[in-house]
């Protein structure tokens, strides 16, 4: 009897304990959620200066070591998000204007315009697949320079890396240099022409945009010098009072051209650093530049003269391709050598002195226009002569237009 009783009691304790447990189990009161306002999410901190705490730690509680294998695999895995985090933040350095201005709206919607058609990926593959041979050279001079990376994407907005692109205004090669622009940086004159050259003419342009960043110190306002010239945008910040590129395009203050140009540099080397993350295919071209030395370092053997010689006539003495000579100095325009001004003939490695025995015997090109100075002669007076200018004369001859003209030398004039 007394057994049933706290039999009985037994029950009710434990009836009591396990139905509100139940009636809460199965209808659980909703959870409230809050939403934060703009402004607020605006107050909050940083997420990188926000510590997240471990969970379920007592800050005053040592904490045990345990050998756990799960933990060691963690911990490799964390070992090799930080190799990603760096290589990441390493590739923000070598792009630094992809980094600061890849979600400016000027940027997204030259990326948009591209990532919204096929055919305009499939053209900015194709030009960076035949970009491959002087694209290793250019990403090479430019990592030595310790420029920006994006630079690499230039010639693609200017010529689609073309070694002979000539636009409208007169704008030659795969660094578009105006006639005007050229000096320093290139020699052009009757015979040469190393806005052709796509070796000379990467060192020429990357030494005119470095030349642009002293002035300006500012990559935006020097590569919208290297579209408008030096003078139309110092004009432009002046009118303006700023030394804001993206206030000048904005504005009106530089013209459309130079308003898209930077933009467009900036989305198109995005696009070709980050086309996984946008799921597309784009050649980067980094096998080939840890492998072929030879085109990445642009090296070549060299054989210099100071008459003119023909270079289909050295090819053939040399038995080798006329085209692959030509190819190698294409700044020779005429298809020889100046006739008094030294020049280096480009080679593949390892023919030099294949060249230089073909040269000691072989006749230089008889140059049709010659001309003995005589008493009284001046510069102004033979390029009047033969209907031609002072500097051509120079250029040909590689004088000085002061130069003192001793009676019985030879000048080569230049065709009218």
């Amino acid at each position: 009897m007394i057994r049933l009783k706290y039999s009985i009691i037994w029950a009710l304790c434990l009836s009591l304990f396990i139905f509100p447990l139940a009636a809460e189990t199965e209808n659980p009161e909703p959870v409230k959620s809050e939403i934060i306002s703009p402004e607020e999410l605006n107050e909050l901190p940083p997420l990188q200066d926000t510590v997240i705490p471990p969970e379920n730690q007592n800050e005053n509680e040592p904490q045990e070591e345990t050998e756990n294998p799960d933990f060691q695999e963690d911990e490799k895995t964390e070992s090799e998000d930080k190799e990603e985090s760096e290589d990441s933040e390493e590739d923000l350095d070598l792009f630094p204007l992809v980094s600061e201005y890849r979600d400016y709206p000027e940027v997204v919607a030259w990326r948009n315009y591209y990532l919204s058609s096929e055919k305009r990926i499939k053209l900015l593959y194709d030009i960076l697949e035949y970009a491959m041979e002087y694209r290793l050279f250019v990403r090479k001079t430019v990592q030595d320079r310790e420029l920006p990376g994006e630079l690499e994407y230039l010639p693609v907005v200017e010529s689609g890396y073309k070694t002979s692109a000539k636009s409208r205004s007169g704008a030659l090669g795969m660094w578009q240099f105006m006639e005007n622009s050229v000096k320093p940086f290139l020699t052009l004159n009757e015979y040469v022409d190393e806005r052709l050259d796509p070796w000379k003419s990467t060192e020429g342009g990357l030494s005119k945009l470095q030349d642009n960043y002293k002035i300006f110190n500012d990559w935006l306002l020097a590569l919208g010098a290297y579209n408008c010239g030096v003078g139309a945008m110092n004009k432009a910040i002046r009118r303006a009072d700023s030394r804001d590129y993206w206030y000048l395009a904005e504005n009106g203050f530089i013209s459309a051209q130079t308003k898209d140009y930077v933009p467009k540099l900036i989305a198109i080397a995005d696009l070709a650093v980050n086309a996984e993350e946008y799921e597309i295919i784009l050649p980067d071209h980094n096998e080939e530049f840890e492998m072929l030395v030879t085109e990445r370092d642009g090296l070549f053997d060299y054989v210099t003269v100071q008459k003119p010689y023909s270079i289909s006539a050295i090819a053939r003495e040399m038995r080798m391709d006329e085209k692959q000579l030509k190819k190698l100095n294409p700044a020779l325009t005429k298809g020889f050598t100046p006739p008094a001004t030294k020049y280096s003939i480009r080679l593949p490695v390892g023919m030099k002195e294949t060249c230089e025995n073909v040269i000691s015997n072989l006749q230089p090109i008889e140059f049709p226009f010659q001309y003995k100075v005589v008493a009284g002669d001046s510069l102004w007076s033979i390029s009047r002569k033969f209907g031609t200018t002072v500097q051509a004369i120079c250029d040909t001859n590689g004088i000085q237009e002061n130069a003192i003209l001793k009676i019985g030398k030879i000048l080569y004039i230049p065709s009218k």
